[in-house]
């Protein structure tokens, strides 16, 4: 991808119906999920970012507003929040939890990061949780950051690595494709969860942001849960990972599929229940979103991985 490819200005009008539209009421589903295991990773990751009492911390698609509140305890009462996110529902879902909350150094805002009115030289800190692979254009959005920030701020990204390091979402698809051929395109909400899967690319686009330093690029291995059942498992991949879109793609073949296919990835989730196959110590809080105990044999755990990147301005 050359610098000019990825500094297009190229509207995210799309981007952000496509979300409001399709996708706010399957993450309103699978919350207890997507959120569950974006803190498998968020936690591994968050000490790395340095975060002090005091700090301004601009949180870039901050969803649900979980980081924001973890954050928020981070800083301190002297410190300043700032999550932004496009989905008007999600950011209803982080005001009333803020409140309840009672967190006074937290405030959210709507609009698109790419191009978001922000001030400058502002914050110390700009973070992301799995939520800067959709952008149409990733460079706008670091670059808008980038702005933001103080001279030496920081920014940290999680972001999800290739699908041949999440079999949590790639066990699956290669399943689907013994059924349907993939897809040939259609209507997506941006260019996908695993669009930072590749360093070079990755360092290349943070570079054209204007994060030529980068101190921190490791990977994150970790188990997640991706169903508290194996019915939940199968509706999860179908309804939110990229074996849905094969199905949806389909069509009509898809539909006259379906039944063999839901029967094939229960039997994968199956085996995967507890854990089953993985022999490694890591994470199992995914099953809720608040990291929760007690549930080391329940549930279809499979493993995932991301990055975890750390550049200054």
């Amino acid at each position: 991808m050359s610098a000019a490819a990825m500094t297009t200005n190229r509207g995210n009008d799309g981007f952000v119906e496509c979300w409001n539209e399709i996708l706010t009421p399957k993450w309103l589903r699978f919350r207890h999920l997507l959120s569950g295991n974006g803190k498998v990773h968020g936690d591994i990751a968050w000490p790395r970012f340095g975060i002090k009492p005091g700090h301004k911390v601009l949180d870039i698609g901050c969803g649900f507003g979980e980081t924001c509140l973890d954050t928020a305890r981070l800083v301190g009462p002297s410190g300043e929040v700032v999550g932004l996110d496009c989905v008007g529902a999600f950011l209803d879902v982080a005001n009333r939890e803020r409140d309840e909350a009672g967190f006074a150094n937290v405030r959210y805002e709507l609009g698109d990061a790419q191009e978001h009115p922000l001030p400058r030289d502002h914050f110390d800190v700009a973070c992301a949780r799995f939520g800067v692979m959709f952008f149409e254009s990733a460079v706008r959005a670091l670059r808008n950051a980038h702005t933001a920030l103080k001279p030496g701020g920081t920014l940290g990204l999680v972001v999800w690595r290739g699908l041949a390091d999440n079999p949590a979402w790639g066990a699956a698809k290669q399943a689907v494709l013994e059924f349907l051929p993939p897809p040939a395109g259609g209507k997506t909400c941006g260019p996908g969860p695993f669009s930072w899967e590749d360093p070079d690319t990755d360092r290349r686009m943070l570079a054209a942001a204007g994060f030529t330093t980068v101190e921190v690029f490791e990977p994150i291995d970790a188990d997640m849960c991706v169903g508290r059942t194996i019915e939940e498992a199968v509706d999860f991949q179908l309804l939110v990972g990229p074996s849905g879109e094969i199905v949806r793609e389909a069509g009509a073949e898809g539909q006259r599929r379906l039944p063999e296919i839901r029967a094939r990835l229960e039997r994968l989730m199956r085996d995967h229940v507890g854990g089953n196959d993985s022999d490694s110590a890591t994470s199992r809080d995914g099953a809720s979103g608040n990291g929760g105990e007690g549930h080391e044999n329940t549930g279809v755990y499979m493993s995932s991985g991301s990055w975890v990147i750390v550049a200054r301005k």
